[in-house]
């Protein structure tokens, strides 16, 4: 009896797995992605963070070679 409910519960967990799937169209898909999966725009975010903070704490981290000013005229 246990194995019949364990296969129901298989069958009915794949078939609600399968109804997620669709095909998307090439234009659909920038409407479909998320702007966190860019890793270009998100290495450019985080380096203009980096900056904006080394500028206002008046020190630099690690990532840059230059010295801060507090003013963020570097």
């Amino acid at each position: 009896m246990s194995a019949r409910i364990g296969i129901f519960a298989a069958v009915f967990g794949l078939c609600l797995q399968l109804g997620g799937c669709t095909h998307v169209h090439p234009y659909e898909r920038e409407y479909l992605a998320r702007p966190g999966m860019d890793l270009k725009r998100e290495a450019l975010a985080s380096e203009f963070e980096g900056h904006v903070h080394d500028a206002r704490e008046g020190a630099t981290g690690s990532s840059s070679d230059s010295t801060g000013g507090g003013c963020g005229c570097n």
